[in-house]
């Protein structure tokens, strides 16, 4: 079973029919819905389908979205999507060939298709690579995972990084896949085509010395580096020193929103680690009631 798990804010909700193929007994989607306010939980006609389960949260956050996504699905490989992606039978297709062929992988990474006329979403590795770092960009549209080793393993999104946060608005996904990789999970690009996606994203639309742009290197420097990133981050303003300038960028600036996101990643390390068993991210191994902020739905009983 497949488990394509959607996030989506307020009216998006709208979009997600477009998300969906006509029924396949090996498909199933959990649409994680944030709300932020009550005038937007009326779900449609469209999502009324016994492939899909609606969980409705209020807030804001995709990383807090696909963990929540995460904790509802009951797949054996998961997909992550957004109200924006295009499926075909042919991906799902692809992607189930791919753990059957490699029964040792955990994660799988794979590539978007943009729509005709548009340049290729990024620049792909050509060959199939086995991951032991990062070395390339990663959307999480692109990833397929074995849900009971993501669970097992405890794993789950940053929530303080990922658009709809107000300081950290990407690098989640990357963060994601390092975190598997330091516990030890199995991580396969392969470069096939699963999902379409329009070439503008979130973080494409974002100027490239732009304040939150800053932010998320720093940030994601710590999250990796940790306290030596505060070094890094004047080794890096120095090195591209030169192109600050001739961008009109002031250096200083600069540096400040890489040392600010720094600061505030290692301010928060122990809040933030101390919750990551929260059971409203992954559930324990007891019941528990559904929070007050939390509604799980089947979208059949609306």
């Amino acid at each position: 079973m497949i488990s394509i798990l959607v996030s989506t804010i307020d009216e998006g909700i709208k979009r997600v029919k477009n998300v969906l193929l006509e029924p396949r007994d090996d498909v199933e989607y959990i649409v994680s819905h944030q709300y932020t306010s009550d005038r937007y939980r009326e779900i449609p006609d469209e999502l009324k389908r016994r492939d899909v389960t609606i969980s409705q949260i209020k807030g804001k956050g995709v990383s807090r979205s696909r963990n929540n996504a995460i904790k509802h699905a009951s797949g054996e490989i998961g997909l992550f999507a957004d109200d924006d992606v295009t499926y075909r039978n042919s991906y799902i297709d692809i992607v189930k060939e791919t753990f059957r062929e490699n029964t040792d992988i955990d994660i799988a990474l794979f590539k978007i298709k943009t729509r005709t006329g548009e340049p290729e979403y990024k620049e792909y590795p050509e060959a199939r690579l086995e991951l032991k770092k990062t070395s390339f960009s990663i959307s999480s549209v692109e990833i397929g995972f074995n849900i009971e080793k993501i669970k097992n393993a405890g794993l789950y999104f940053d929530e303080r990084f990922g658009a709809g946060r107000e300081l950290i608005v990407g690098a989640e996904e990357t963060v994601f896949i390092e975190d598997c990789l330091k516990h030890g999970l199995k991580v396969l690009y392969v470069p096939e085509y699963i999902v379409e996606h329009p070439f503008l994203s979130t973080i494409k639309s974002v100027p490239k010395f732009d304040k939150r742009r800053n932010w998320v290197t720093g940030a994601y420097d710590c999250r990796t580096n940790g306290s030596i990133a505060l070094f890094k981050a004047f080794g890096g303003t120095l090195k591209i020193l030169p192109t600050l300038l001739r961008h009109g960028i002031n250096p200083f600036s600069y540096l400040y929103h890489r040392l600010s996101a720094a600061l505030y990643i290692l301010r928060t390390n122990k809040k933030y680690m101390a919750v990551e068993d929260d059971s409203v991210i992954y559930p324990s191994k007891r019941s528990r009631p559904t929070s007050r902020s939390e509604h799980k739905v089947s979208a059949l009983d609306v």
